[in-house]
């Protein structure tokens, strides 16, 4: 990669000594895959059972797998959302921390939603508020939350001083994978390298610090704050974690990995290309000790839909509370956590909305819980009608008039109608891509 900046690369030999040439080295070879397999729709051993393609176990991750496929994004399986194609070392971050199951959690930035997924495994009784700033990358969020039958899960589309204005003291647990200059992902192409400078890591130092000043806000006193990058510079990882704790009054917590350890700073962990399989990424755990004053803003008070209650008491098998947010119906964990003065782009699972005195149920409904639908087919993804589904065309079936789930090997792909054995489908236009 002669195309580096000087600047980066006499840093790189300062940091790591001997090990240069191989960091260097490693930049050349290809992009590690990997896949996270969502245990909300499908358990491990049984993904394992019914793949066609090979995986081998990424030691830091129990659903996590190395995958040699390149082109996995339209196999049926992740139509259904059985797994997520994601970074092999982005996993690590989540298992810096063991969580309870219970625990209310805000993951600050995001988008794409690697993390967030990983996380709303990890508490299927607590609840998650993923927040992400920019609008666009929101919609990329909300895409892979609801392909996933995410239940637990908030999305907020707002600033991080506006997050912690709203949610003062309210978090067990944040995660701030904050922006940064992305050093550790080189190896993905020239775009990230060009769009690097000299001065570029202390430019988003000082942003990192006012975003973990808002993380500071919206924690308990004794929560925990996960703190991660993907890129190599001091500045932006140890010298911001020693900032951040001492002017906020935080505890830098051990990591226990077989990993390289930060830099004057052991408790945290680094990742390298030429280390591990996978790209470059920082860690560190931190446990918040001083009381927090932070008054929160007061909750939204949200209206509950009748009809979209009649729906769910219809069709599935549960009954619950659905509330109208900006024209959709949702239903949510926790009203608790919806609060005046912030910017949703969604409040929990997204049901539908009401058209004309009836109710119109969302993909997000199907995908999230499709499995407690009183009619559903279940087909197994490698059938013909699995690739008919996909493309948007109607089935046959012989089953009562009405709506249903479809499902693929027990998890929820979608949903459709059904009149007189005939299946009108109701998977998107915009996810229709199997051929």
């Amino acid at each position: 990669m002669s195309e580096l900046n000087v600047h980066f690369l006499d840093r790189m030999k300062s940091i790591l000594g001997e090990e240069y040439e191989d960091f260097i080295s490693s930049l050349n070879n290809p992009l590690e895959k990997a896949i996270y397999v969502n245990e909300n729709k499908i358990d491990i051993q049984e993904f394992k059972d019914i793949i066609d393609f090979k995986i081998t176990t990424i030691l830091y991750e129990r659903a996590g797998f190395y995958v040699d496929e390149a082109k996995l994004g339209r196999h049926p399986l992740h139509h259904v959302g059985a797994f997520y194609i994601q970074e092999p070392s982005a996993m690590f971050t989540i298992n810096s921390f063991e969580f309870k199951g219970d625990e209310r959690v805000l993951d600050m930035c995001s988008a794409p939603g690697g993390k967030t997924i990983q996380i709303a495994n990890r508490i299927p009784e607590g609840l998650l508020v993923s927040n992400e700033i920019v609008k666009d990358r929101c919609d990329i969020l909300y895409s892979n939350i609801e392909r996933m039958g995410l239940k637990n899960v908030i999305i907020t589309n707002d600033s991080p001083d506006n997050i912690a204005k709203a949610y003062g003291d309210s978090f067990d647990v944040c995660l701030v994978d904050a922006p940064c200059s992305g050093e550790g992902m080189f190896r993905r192409g020239s775009e990230v390298i060009r769009e690097w400078n000299e001065n570029l890591p202390s430019m988003c130092a000082d942003r990192q610090m006012n975003i973990l000043a808002s993380a500071d806000k919206v924690l308990k006193q004794g929560g925990h704050l996960i703190y991660s990058t993907c890129t190599y510079s001091l500045e932006e990882n140890e010298q911001v974690v020693k900032q951040f704790a001492t002017q906020f009054g935080y505890k830098i917590l051990p990591i226990s990995a077989n990993f390289e350890r930060g830099i004057g700073l052991k408790e945290a962990v680094r990742l390298y290309p030429h280390k591990v399989k996978g790209e470059g990424q920082f860690v560190c755990l931190l446990k918040k000790l001083s009381p927090n004053e932070y008054s929160s803003t007061s909750q939204l008070r949200l209206k509950e839909s009748k009809l979209a209650s009649e729906f769910m008491r219809a069709h599935t098998k549960i009954d619950m509370k659905t509330y109208e947010y900006k024209g959709k119906i949702y239903t949510t964990k926790d009203t608790n956590l919806i609060k005046k003065g912030i910017n949703y782009y969604s409040i929990g699972v997204r049901l539908g909305e009401e058209k004309k005195d009836r109710f119109e149920p969302d993909h997000d409904l199907f995908t999230a819980f499709g499995g407690k639908f009183k009619t559903r087919i279940d087909y197994d993804y490698r059938e013909g009608n699995v690739a008919k589904y996909l493309r948007g065309e109607t089935l046959e079936a012989e089953i009562p008039n009405g709506y249903c789930a479809i499902l693929l090997n027990g998890c929820s792909l979608g949903g459709g109608k059904a009149t007189n054995g005939i299946v009108k489908n109701h998977y998107p236009k915009g996810l229709r891509n199997f051929k």
